[in-house]
């Protein structure tokens, strides 16, 4: 179908830049293009070639830019040694984890980094924002999330079982890891105490204290500065010149959103190019 079209796919070239006349790649081969459409990625996953390294040669054009962070990544905890050796690589599932105002519901593994999975990918740009002027983030984990405090205050409070542990589990169905989680997190006392335990079963305080690294985010924000755009992804500062996808600024979903926003860019901008003379 391309071929029908004349597209021309050239592999091994490198783009390096631009000169007076144009494109330059491989730091020798130019090319004097009508458009230019640049779709260069991010810097997660290096190994596949998206190590970010063309941001410079936009900041040297004068193109505005942000440096790489992590996004949808893996987040840092200063685990129990004992409690991570046993439930490492154990999932929370059907929980709520809310970090600076905004909840996402999901589920996320236990790991000896720390914490990874939807719940705390959603959360993000919360998290990093945190990390990042704070040094930690606070996260609370919501262990029954369709529950309110109240409907919890009546199971416990008609259980049959004698022991905290035996309530959890066979009344409020908890997982041995859930529980687990709790006794690391939560004094004796308040374990003991109903109100004190319905309040971090609903909101378990867990601090994050690091990003995973930007090689093994599954995407990364930064990039060029949406204000170096105009609507229609045209670069302000050079002619007939496009950027789309994850090389521009903006914190992606993760779960196909991500690419789903790419393709689509990618279709609006081709739309946009069909209906304009230029």
């Amino acid at each position: 179908m391309y071929k029908k079209k004349d597209v021309r796919i050239k592999c091994q070239h490198n783009w390096t830049g631009w000169d007076a006349t144009g494109l330059v790649f491989n730091g020798a081969v130019k090319v004097n293009a009508d458009i230019t459409i640049f779709a260069l990625g991010g810097k997660s996953w290096s190994i596949t070639g998206s190590d970010g390294a063309w941001l410079n040669t936009f900041k040297n054009e004068g193109v505005l830019s942000k440096p790489f962070q992590v996004s949808n990544c893996a987040y840092g905890i200063s685990w129990n040694k004992a409690f991570i050796e046993k439930y490492n690589g154990c999932p929370l599932k059907n929980i709520a984890i809310s970090c600076s105002g905004k909840r996402q519901k999901g589920e996320v593994v236990l790991t000896r980094f720390g914490l990874e999975g939807n719940a705390i990918y959603a959360l993000s740009p919360q998290i990093r924002d945190l990390l990042n002027t704070k040094g930690k983030a606070e996260v609370f984990i919501d262990l029954k999330p369709t529950l309110s405090k109240d409907v919890l205050l009546k199971k416990i409070e008609q259980s049959v079982h004698q022991k905290t542990s035996e309530i959890l589990k066979k009344d409020l169905n908890m997982s041995s890891v859930q529980i687990a989680l709790v006794k690391c997190y939560v004094t004796k006392n308040d374990f003991m105490d109903t109100s004190l335990l319905i309040g971090h079963l609903k909101g378990l305080k867990i601090d994050l204290i690091t990003m995973a690294p930007i090689d093994e985010a599954i995407s990364t924000v930064g990039g060029i500065d949406l204000s170096s755009l105009e609507p229609d992804f045209k670069l302000k500062n050079q002619k007939h010149t496009y950027c789309i996808g994850e090389m521009l600024d903006w914190d992606a979903p993760t779960g196909g959103y991500l690419l789903q926003a790419c393709f689509s860019m990618g279709v609006a901008l081709a739309r946009s190019l069909n209906n304009s003379r230029f």
